[in-house]
């Protein structure tokens, strides 16, 4: 396996894993989109004393293993170049002069430990993963019943529902706490449990900020999910304001269609501030966060958004990304980004790129501070794994890429994540801050 073994695939990604193994299905049954609920009026009290200052949402990795739909990728016996996977370390890969040139390789049988013994200490990113998985996860394809949720005393709280999953379909909400699963208290690990078989399941929810506990029937299966939502809302001066959801840059384009449609209504709507909730987008494809950004500033044609820098022995593959003409582009005069710990890689690069081209105080960040994953990997195969090992910084436009820490939020915006309402919703507390600061300069 040479360094250019096969076509380059050049993302900037973490843990793609959130998206399940799976196989095709030719399921096409659906469940009746109807929750039953009926009124408990003790059930008042507890949601009143249940504040979401009570819960820290997990994040990152975290978020990744608690997708509900989640399968653990089980080792296949499957033979992998040794030699070439070493050989990109002590060429292509960024830290290339860091690698260690004593490793026993045929001390190894799977790719990942390999890798984890090879990369600089600084590289928390590089991977490997089956064709399997990772054509799942480019295709937004997933199985079981596409929720996160986290363990409360009440039961299980949900913190994200994937659009157009099945939970999704039968109106499970963000916000909502699962307290039975078929008559059985819940745990995470039965929800999983159940998330891998091939039956309707009853869930008993706690409605969050009511007074009702609904019942309804899902079945776990392969489904294809969206990873945009998007909708306005009229500020203090009845202008609209935009509000963008999206949960990955890891897919094909499918998702440049969602954003397509978005724009065009953001278009229709006038808007000229717009808030982009990436609150738990881990990142994907560059060639994606670049038209994205392309429809983010009208007037940038040709000028530079970021720099992709390989190593110095690599500058010949160094790549310089400039805005392109996109029909549907705003004339943004405010960009806020909502972000968690969670917010990774695509979604960093996409602020960072943004930041030259509009004043401090017009590139908002509310929320917490960034991942901290300011490279990127241009993915190589050998037939039998997926090699993504971090080749390149990202850079923007005034050549800033250092923020291994994280970008850091907006003086006086430091925002709990809410679980306690949906996403988008003008009560959750970081786009009502985001509301905020449009209307008062600040989210004080």
């Amino acid at each position: 396996m040479e360094p250019n073994m096969n076509k380059a695939l050049t993302f900037i990604i973490l843990f793609v894993l959130t998206a399940c193994e799976t196989t095709s299905s030719n399921n096409t049954s659906i469940d009746k989109p109807i929750m039953s609920c009926k009124q408990n009026k003790n059930l008042s009290v507890l949601n009143k004393n249940f504040q979401n200052d009570s819960v820290e949402v997990e994040a990152l990795d975290g978020l990744n293993i608690l997708i509900a739909d989640t399968k653990i990728p089980i080792a296949k016996k499957t033979t992998f170049d040794k030699a070439g996977l070493y050989n990109l370390f002590k060429t292509e890969y960024f830290w290339a002069d860091k690698t260690p040139r004593n490793l026993n390789i045929n001390n190894y049988n799977e790719p990942q430990k390999l890798i984890d013994d090879a990369k600089y200490s600084v590289d928390r990113w590089s991977f490997a993963i089956t064709p399997e998985i990772y054509n799942n996860a480019i295709s937004q394809k997933s199985v079981g019943f596409g929720f996160a949720c986290q363990n409360i005393n009440l039961g299980c709280l949900i913190t994200m529902v994937r659009i157009d999953s099945p939970a999704d379909k039968i109106d499970l909400r963000r916000g909502d706490i699962i307290q039975k699963i078929d008559g059985a208290e819940v745990t995470r690990e039965l929800i999983y449990t159940k998330g891998q078989e091939d039956k309707s399941v009853e869930f008993e929810i706690l409605r969050q900020n009511s007074d009702e506990i609904c019942t309804g029937n899902v079945t776990p299966r392969e489904y294809t999910y969206k990873v945009v939502e998007y909708k306005t809302i009229k500020n203090r001066s009845s202008k609209e304001i935009g509000y963008l959801r999206l949960d990955s840059f890891l897919g094909d384009d499918k998702i440049l269609a969602q954003l397509d449609n978005a724009f065009e209504y953001f278009q229709k709507k006038y808007v000229e501030k717009l808030v982009i909730d990436l609150r738990y987008n881990g990142g994907g494809s560059v060639d994606l966060a670049s038209k994205l950004l392309d429809k983010l500033a009208i007037n940038r044609k040709n000028q530079t958004q970021f720099t992709l820098a390989w190593n110095n022995n690599y500058t010949k593959k160094n790549q310089v990304y400039k805005f392109k003409h996109a029909s549907n582009a705003l004339d943004l005069k405010q960009i806020i980004f909502l972000t968690t710990r969670a917010t990774a890689s695509a979604s960093e690069l996409v602020i960072s790129a943004m930041k030259p081209y509009l004043p401090e105080e017009d590139i908002v960040i509310i929320g917490d501070k960034t991942h901290g994953k300011p490279v990127g990997m241009n993915g190589q195969s050998d037939g039998s794994y997926y090699y993504f090992l971090i080749n390149f910084v990202v850079q923007n436009s005034l050549g800033f890429y250092d923020y291994f820490e994280g970008l850091p939020v907006t003086t006086g915006c430091n925002v709990k994540d809410d679980p306690f309402h949906e996403m988008g919703d003008p009560k959750e507390s970081m786009f009502k801050s985001a509301l905020q600061y449009i209307n008062r300069g600040s989210c004080q």
